[in-house]
């Protein structure tokens, strides 16, 4: 039959470890399986916050965040030297360590989730800010760093690592930004396009002139792609004040026949709803005020498909969303939603 069962203490200690500390169970956690009491529900919460003020739960922080916001592919992307002759590789790691440290920040001091969408704050270290040509900041340690607008940082979508994890390494990728932010930030991956779409034209001078919305618009002349880009590209467009490596623009230089040209950052595309996306400080307002539910919803699927280990299937469906609810009344809270999961008929069943 198809009916769930309870896994037993031994096997809820393992669960549990795997889950906040990616490795097995500690002397406490068996000798509380050994007593048959772990699975009390006050007991197994005060070992939910024990392990999370554990030094042994940053790689949690770490290796989520890996998997649910695609940080590996920074390392896989090959950074183009002609375009950014000054960037240097080392400064990948620090990329990838802004997002872990800002995930792991916000758990560690009960800051709202919805930081990660819009924040006045990021983590930064001497060689990341300086990538960012932000200045004060010394060492390779990471620490909390007040932002002001005009740095443009606020929250993942502006972090190097997505950025550049989202582009070709030469330019951005209006359209792989859009779609990591529909999949991993809104739980709504876009269908793949059929098989026999054609690449955009980059190898025609002309359209190398134009802005990245209007080869788009180009590309979507047909109205097979058109329908689906519709939905698509606004989001992607909205971040072109950001190049490949992550850094801020007001104008794109391409060579076009040998010769540098260069256009004004065109960041401003609908919706199909009718909603305007202009850059990215309207896009963070638009997600933080308008879609917040829904990113709720996909974090909540995310960190209990990670607590799992297991792809989710329609019986998980109700526990999604009960503690989808509680965790947008409880503020956006991550040690709160941790205990949510743990707490839960599909975490401790199998």
């Amino acid at each position: 039959g198809d009916e769930k069962r309870s896994i037993g203490n031994w096997e809820l200690a393992s669960r549990l470890s795997y889950f906040l500390w990616s490795t097995m169970p500690d002397e406490r956690l068996f000798e509380l399986a050994e007593a048959g009491t772990l699975q009390k529900p006050e007991v197994l919460s005060a070992e939910v916050a024990r392990m999370l003020s554990d030094p042994r739960s940053a790689k949690f922080a770490e290796q989520f965040t890996d998997q649910w916001l695609h940080l590996d592919v920074v390392d896989r992307v090959a950074v183009n030297r002609e375009n950014y002759p000054d960037f240097n590789d080392d400064v990948k790691p620090h990329m990838k360590g802004e997002t872990q440290q800002f995930f792991a920040e916000l758990l560690g001091h009960d800051l709202s989730a919805l930081n990660l969408l819009k924040s006045d704050f990021t983590m930064l270290n001497e060689p990341l800010a300086r990538h960012y040509k932000i200045d004060g900041v010394h060492g390779t340690a990471f620490r909390r760093v007040a932002l002001t607008p005009e740095q443009h940082r606020g929250g993942l979508l502006g972090h190097a690592s997505i950025l550049l994890s989202n582009s070709t390494g030469s330019d951005s990728h209006a359209v792989r930004r859009a779609v990591w932010i529909r999949d991993r930030l809104l739980g709504d991956p876009p269908n793949p396009p059929p098989p026999d779409v054609p690449a955009l034209d980059e190898a025609n001078p002309e359209f190398l002139k134009l802005s990245v919305r209007q080869q788009l618009e180009v590309h979507r002349g047909t109205e097979s792609c058109a329908a689906c880009h519709r939905n698509i590209d606004p989001w992607g467009i909205a971040l072109e004040n950001f190049d490949a490596v992550g850094r801020w623009r007001d104008e794109i230089s391409r060579k076009v026949g040998g010769k540098k040209e260069t256009i004004p950052v065109s960041a401003v595309d609908v919706l199909p709803n009718g909603k305007e996306l202009n850059g990215v400080e309207n896009l963070r307002q638009y997600l933080v005020e308008e879609r917040k539910s829904d990113f709720a919803r996909s974090l909540v699927s995310r960190l209990m498909a990670y607590g799992l280990g297991r792809r989710l299937e329609l019986t998980d469906r109700e526990a999604i969303d009960d503690i989808t609810k509680e965790f947008e009344s409880d503020g956006y809270k991550l040690s709160g939603l941790i205990q949510k999961v743990v707490a839960s008929r599909p975490f401790q069943t199998k």
